[in-house]
């Protein structure tokens, strides 16, 4: 049986890595102990895309080739993009639904908007319901 030598070991390559899944694992820990979605899409957006982008960096250092440089980091562009973007939207349909975030220390809402979209909703009902009884 072989063992693992310290020549075996690419240093480039696995401390990203390790980097990567160490920010994975927090934002898996985050999301289990978190008390609310906004601050759970906070943990799991954030430091799933640090995580992703170092093991993409310490996948490029094991194959080092152009190829697979153009490939992370077309990656890296569209995740850095996508996951932030997808973490506030989901946000804020959530917010505009009515779902509170868990504050103990503050009761400050600068949007004034927690929960538009039943009022929104629950008034354009009312209108329908207006506009069709005064038609008969």
């Amino acid at each position: 049986m072989n063992a693992i030598s310290w020549n075996d070991v690419v240093w480039a390559r696995d401390i990203p890595i390790l980097l990567g899944s160490f920010f994975v694992l927090t934002a898996a820990i985050g999301v289990l102990r978190f008390p609310d979605l906004y601050t759970r899409l906070h943990a799991s957006s954030k430091l799933v895309t640090l995580g992703s982008v170092g093991m993409m960096v310490g996948a490029y250092f094991a194959f080092a080739e152009v190829d697979v440089l153009a490939r992370i980091t077309a990656i890296i562009f569209f995740q850095f993009l996508t996951n932030p973007v997808s973490g506030y939207m989901i946000a804020r349909s959530a917010y505009l639904r009515g779902l509170p975030p868990v504050l103990e220390s503050s009761e400050r809402d600068e949007w004034q908007a927690l929960g538009s979209v039943h009022l929104a909703h629950h008034n354009s009902q009312e209108t329908l319901h207006v506009q069709k009884s005064g038609s008969d």
